[in-house]
C-alpha cells in the first residue's frame, strides 16, 4: 500500500534524480514504501496539530470561513511537515553518503595496490579490477564490482571508471580515476602510474592526518565551551538576573529615607522565558560548534550529524544540572 502510494505521489522525472542520488547512499532503488509512510505520517500529524491547535479558534465562526480555514491551515500544516521531513532526510543522506567516500578513500591505496600487483603478473585491467576486490575493502568493492559487470556487459572501461569516479563528490577519487583513464588512453606502463597514484593517495592522506592533528587543541577548546562553559555561563546568568532584579526592586521601594530620587530596577523578565531562550541558544552554539569541529575534523560539515547527536542531548543536560545546582546555591544564600 505505502509502495503504491510513494510512487504515486512522486512524478517520473523526480523519481529519476531521487534514484540517482539515493545509489550514493548503497540504495540502488527508490524507497517508495518509506516515502509512502512518511506522507500518510505528515497527514496524521497535520490533523492532530489542526484539531488541538487551530479548530478551537475556528469553531465560532461561519462555514465559510470554518471551511477555508481549516483547508489553508491543514495545507499548510503539511507543507511545513513535509519540508521538515525532506530536509531531515537530505541530511541523512548526506551523512551516509559523506561516510561512504570516507571509506573509499581509506582503502583506495590498498585497493589500486592490488591492481598494480595484478597487473604485474600478466592480467588485463579488467581482470585486475576483478581479482582485485577483497571483502575488507567494504563499500569500495561493491562499487567496483558494478564497474566489472559494466564492462563485462560490454560498456566501455573508461566510460565505467568515469561513472564510478563522478558518482562521488570526491576529488581524491576523481582525480585518481582520470590519472588511470589517461593512462588507458596513452597505452602506456598503467602499474607504474597506479603506483604513483598510491603514493600521492597515501601523501594526501598523511596530510590530512596532520592537518587533524594540528587542530586538535581547537576542537577541544570548541567542545569544552560548547558543552560545558556556555550552559554553565547562562545557568549562573539567570540566577544572576533573579538576584540584581530582587536588589533593583527593594532599592526602588520606599527607604527609612524616604523614596530614592533614582531608580535602579528594570523591567521584569519573565524567568521562564530566559530559560526558554538560554535552551535555544545552547542549542544554537551546539549545533554550530558540532559543525566547526566536522569542518576542522573531517573537512567537511555533512559530518557534524555525529558531533550532533552527542553535543545537543550534553549541553541541554549540562545546562539544566547546573540550573538547578546554583538555584540551590542561591536560594540557601538570599
Amino acid at each position: 500500500m505505502f509502495h503504491g502510494l510513494g510512487k504515486a505521489i512522486l512524478p517520473d522525472k523526480i523519481s529519476k534524480h531521487i534514484k540517482k542520488y539515493v545509489q550514493k547512499t548503497g540504495l540502488y532503488n527508490v524507497p517508495y514504501s518509506l516515502y509512502g509512510s512518511l506522507f500518510v505520517l505528515s497527514i496524521l500529524v497535520s490533523i492532530g496539530v489542526y484539531v488541538f491547535f487551530v479548530f478551537p479558534s475556528l469553531k465560532t465562526a461561519n462555514p465559510i470561513v470554518l471551511g477555508l480555514g481549516s483547508f489553508i491551515a491543514l495545507t499548510v500544516i503539511d507543507l511545513i511537515l513535509i519540508t521538515i521531513i525532506a530536509l531531515v532526510l537530505w541530511l541523512y543522506y548526506e551523512f551516509i553518503i559523506f561516510n561512504r567516500v570516507r571509506q573509499i578513500e581509506d582503502v583506495l591505496p590498498d585497493f589500486l595496490q592490488e591492481v598494480s600487483v595484478n597487473l604485474r603478473a600478466g592480467m588485463s585491467f579488467d581482470k585486475a579490477l576483478w581479482n582485485s576486490m577483497e571483502p575488507e575493502f567494504g563499500v569500495l568493492e561493491t562499487e567496483i564490482e558494478t564497474v566489472a559487470k559494466k564492462v563485462m556487459t560490454g560498456k566501455d572501461t573508461e566510460q565505467a571508471l568515469k561513472e564510478f569516479s563522478q558518482k562521488y563528490n570526491s576529488t581524491l577519487l576523481q582525480e585518481s580515476m582520470d590519472m588511470i583513464i589517461v593512462g588507458l588512453r596513452s597505452g602506456g606502463n598503467i602499474s607504474d602510474l597506479i603506483d604513483r597514484i598510491v603514493d600521492n593517495v597515501k601523501d594526501a592522506y598523511y596530510l590530512r592526518k596532520e592537518l587533524i592533528a594540528s587542530v586538535t587543541s581547537y576542537v577541544i577548546f570548541i567542545a569544552f565551551t560548547a558543552v560545558l562553559i556556555s550552559p554553565t555561563l547562562f545557568a549562573l546568568s539567570f540566577n544572576l538576573m533573579e538576584i540584581i532584579q530582587g536588589l533593583g526592586e527593594k532599592l526602588s521601594t520606599t527607604s527609612s529615607y524616604g523614596v530614592l530620587p533614582f531608580n535602579v530596577g528594570f523591567k521584569s523578565i519573565n524567568p521562564e522565558d530566559f530559560i526558554l531562550f538560554s535552551k535555544i541558544s545552547v542549542i544554537i552554539i551546539s549545533t554550530i560548534s558540532a559543525m566547526i569541529i566536522a569542518d576542522l575534523r573531517e573537512g567537511s560539515i555533512k559530518a557534524g550529524l555525529k558531533y550532533l547527536l552527542a553535543f545537543i542531548p550534553l549541553a541541554y543536560f549540562t545546562y539544566i544540572g547546573m540550573l538547578t545546582i546554583f538555584t540551590s546555591i542561591f536560594g540557601i544564600i538570599i
